[in-house]
């Protein structure tokens, strides 16, 4: 039985599954959905196992009591946060050292524009349709990340955790990876993704795209 499936195993006994017969973890409904109603010392018990699970699960709990809503804030502050993400950004990608990740995240510097909007949800589609978040290159080597401090072992509670967490975040990478970021975050001078979890508590999310940057805000 492989790592993964010994954790499956153990959630699927927190939530009162069945374990004789269990399914790909990638359709394992119950665990991306169903672990988060279970009681908080199962919850805890759940979490103990995966490196720094005890610092996951203090991010867990916080994304779990949330209630994201808008604020009112200026242009000005909103486009501050954008520039604290990308800086953050930018420290943690040094820090790690991959040349290339560094490379291809240091176009954005090249988009001088910068810009707010606020509006529906029709408006957050239009706006997002052709963007990526500023940080998809951060995204794309997380996981190698993970792996470099936390071993073969965080590498593969990266993944087991990915849907779980995805679900959870309202299928928003950038705060299921601010959750992630908690089995690493002893390591590096800053957090990369903090940022993007302040604007999400705002109803708000950064994006880039070939000829800006921006924040939207639900308002």
């Amino acid at each position: 039985m492989s790592i993964k499936q010994q954790w499956q195993k153990k959630w699927r006994e927190a939530l009162g599954e069945t374990t004789n017969a269990m399914p790909d973890i990638r359709e394992d409904y119950a665990l991306h959905f169903d672990i988060w109603h279970v009681g908080d010392e199962k919850l805890k018990d759940c979490f103990s196992i995966f490196p720094n699970g005890d610092l996951l699960l203090k991010r867990v709990n916080e994304v779990r009591t949330s209630l994201p809503q808008s604020i009112a804030i200026d242009d000005l502050a909103l486009l501050s946060k954008l520039e604290q993400l990308n800086t953050n950004i930018e420290a943690a990608l040094n820090q790690y050292g991959d040349s290339e990740l560094i490379k291809l995240n240091s176009k954005k510097s090249n988009v001088a524009r910068r810009s707010v909007y606020r509006g529906n949800e029709s408006l957050r589609r239009d706006v997002l349709n052709n963007a990526d978040s500023p940080t998809i290159h951060l995204d794309d080597d997380l996981c190698e990340i993970i792996a470099k401090y936390c071993g073969e072992e965080g590498y593969e509670a990266f993944f087991f955790l990915s849907e779980p967490l995805y679900q959870l975040s309202g299928c928003y990478y950038p705060v299921s990876h601010w959750i992630a970021w908690a089995m690493v975050q002893s390591e590096f001078e800053v957090d990369p993704y903090q940022a993007a979890f302040d604007l999400y508590k705002m109803k708000a999310q950064a994006g880039w795209s070939n000829d800006e940057q921006f924040v939207f805000i639900e308002s």
